[in-house]
C-alpha cells in the first residue's frame, strides 16, 4: 500500500515521498500512485523558516520521479495531475505485478487512534502511533488539514510527506501533506478528488472566499457565550470575506455564522470543503 518515491531536478535531488496506489489498468498495465506534491516541490533558500519552507518554492513539474518497489526495481513515474491546492500529485507508472489498492474510511474523527505510515531509506516499513485532531490553522495553513499528534512517548520516526494514515483496521483515513508540522488530508476530501479524476480528468476546487473559525475550536467561555446569547451551539463563524467574491456579493459579512450548508449542519471547515466538492 506505500511506496516511495525520489525526485530529481537534472542530476540535483529534491525530495523523497512516499505514496498510495490509487487505481490499477490491467489492459495497459500501468498503475495510478498518489503523493504529496511537496515531491516536485523546490525549497526557496530565502526563506528561513524552516516550518514555512513546505509552502514555498515553485514546482518542477518535469523533475526525474522514480518510484522504488520493495523488489528493488526502480521504475520512472510519469506526472500526469497536479493539484496544487490541496498539494497532490499523480503519476502514472508501468507495473507488470498486482499492486496493494488500499481500502478507505470516510468517518475520521478528532481524537481517533491511528497510525502514520512511510518508509526509510532502506524501504522499511515505519510505523508511528498517534491521534487526529482538528486545529484553527494558521494563516498559511489550508482550511482542509487535519492534524496527526504523535504519542509523547513516539521518537518522530518519519521526515517524508505523502504517506498514508490508518485507522485500527487498516483502512486509509489520510494522505500526510507536511511531515514538519504533520498535516494530512482526510479521505473524505481524498474520496472526492478521486471521484471527480474518474469522472473528470480533474481535481477542481472551488473558491469561497471566505475564512472561518470554527465554534467548536473556540475556548469553553466562548462556547458558552455564544450558545446562551445566541442559542448556537455549533458551527463556522466567517472571519474574513475576499473582495469582489461571490460571498461578498451574497452579503456575507465578517462576523456571520454559517450553521448549514446545502440543508446540512457542519461544525469544521473540512466538512465545508468535502460539500463544495460534490
Amino acid at each position: 500500500m506505500c511506496v516511495t518515491f525520489g525526485c530529481f531536478a537534472g542530476s540535483r535531488p529534491l525530495n523523497k515521498c512516499c505514496g498510495l496506489w490509487f487505481q490499477r489498468n490491467d489492459q495497459s498495465k500501468t498503475a495510478h500512485v498518489l503523493t504529496s506534491a511537496h515531491l516536485i516541490r523546490e525549497k526557496d533558500p530565502s526563506v528561513k523558516n524552516h516550518w514555512k519552507l513546505q509552502w514555498t518554492g515553485k514546482y518542477h513539474r518535469g523533475a526525474e520521479v522514480n518510484v522504488h518497489f520493495l523488489d528493488k526495481r526502480v521504475v520512472p513515474g510519469q506526472l500526469v495531475y497536479l493539484q496544487e491546492n490541496y498539494e497532490l500529485a499523480l503519476y502514472e507508472v508501468e507495473v507488470n505485478k498486482p499492486v496493494q489498492l488500499p481500502t478507505f474510511n470516510d468517518c475520521v474523527r478528532s481524537g481517533q487512534d491511528v497510525f502514520r505510515l512511510g518508509r526509510d531509506e532502506n524501504l522499511d516499513l515505519k510505523i508511528t502511533h498517534g491521534m487526529t485532531a482538528y486545529e484553527v490553522p494558521s494563516w498559511y495553513e489550508r482550511c482542509h488539514y487535519m492534524y496527526f499528534c504523535r504519542d509523547a512517548s513516539s521518537r518522530k520516526l518519519l521526515d517524508d510527506d505523502g504517506g498514508p494514515i490508518i485507522d485500527l483496521e487498516g483502512k486509509v483515513v489520510g494522505l500526510v501533506n507536511n511531515h514538519i508540522n504533520e498535516t494530512f488530508i482526510p479521505s473524505s476530501i481524498l474520496h472526492k478528488c478521486f471521484d471527480f479524476w474518474r469522472r473528470f480528468d480533474c481535481m477542481p476546487r472551488l473558491h469561497l472566499g471566505m475564512t472561518f473559525t470554527s465554534i467548536k475550536h473556540l475556548d469553553p467561555i466562548s462556547i458558552e457565550r455564544m450558545t446562551r446569547d445566541h442559542n448556537i451551539e455549533s458551527g463556522l463563524i466567517v472571519e474574513q470575506v475576499s473582495k469582489g467574491s461571490h460571498a461578498e456579493k451574497i452579503g456575507i459579512r465578517e462576523g456571520d455564522v454559517i450553521e448549514s450548508f446545502n440543508g446540512k449542519y457542519i461544525s469544521t471547515t473540512i466538512e465545508v470543503c468535502v460539500l463544495c466538492i460534490y
